[in-house]
């Protein structure tokens, strides 16, 4: 009985009361970035690999999760999708607060689908994605530029250097 009461105690246990900050010491939180306006959640357009809808969720100031769904630029009947976890980086140090640089790179995973007869393909694998990002602290949008070498795996054997530019708004 008291093997089921445990896990039942640290359950109702106050968790903030443990959170009490040191003094001296900063507190990190998941407000997102004050480097541009808009909420968490961005939605836009880029062209590349693929070209399409774009987005990011923002999971607080130095992580994302981006995806993006469209067809394959130059590519007739190619579709693709990406999704990618991504770090934020800001080595990049601006004079004044016009704009900021973060610098992205993280994992991620690509699928493309052909429907070109006779026989399409899938194909399917991990990428490594790296960006750079324009943030402007008085609009609710960003700018990015990316690259990302993709492997894949599925149905072929093979490996593609991919690319993409674009915009998204944050609500």
């Amino acid at each position: 009985m008291h093997v089921l009461l445990a896990p039942l105690a640290l359950l109702l246990a106050d968790p903030a009361a443990a959170q009490v900050p040191l003094e001296g010491h900063p507190v990190q939180t998941t407000t997102f970035t004050g480097e541009r306006l808009g909420g968490p959640f961005g939605l836009g357009v880029a062209l590349g690999a693929p070209t399409g809808v774009t987005g990011k969720i923002w999971l607080g100031d130095t992580m994302a999760v981006q995806f993006t769904a469209g067809a394959n630029l130059g590519q007739f009947k190619d579709v693709g999708a990406s999704v990618d976890w991504v770090l934020e980086f800001r080595p990049i140090n601006v004079e004044g607060d016009e704009y900021a640089l973060p610098i992205h790179v993280g994992p991620g995973i690509k699928t493309d689908v052909s429907f070109q007869l006779p026989g399409g393909f899938l194909l399917m694998g991990p990428r490594v994605v790296a960006g750079v990002t324009l943030l402007v602290p008085t609009l609710p949008i960003d700018f990015h530029v990316e690259i990302a070498p993709t492997v894949y795996f599925m149905e072929q054997v093979g490996w593609d250097m991919e690319g993409q530019i674009g915009f998204r708004y944050y609500y």
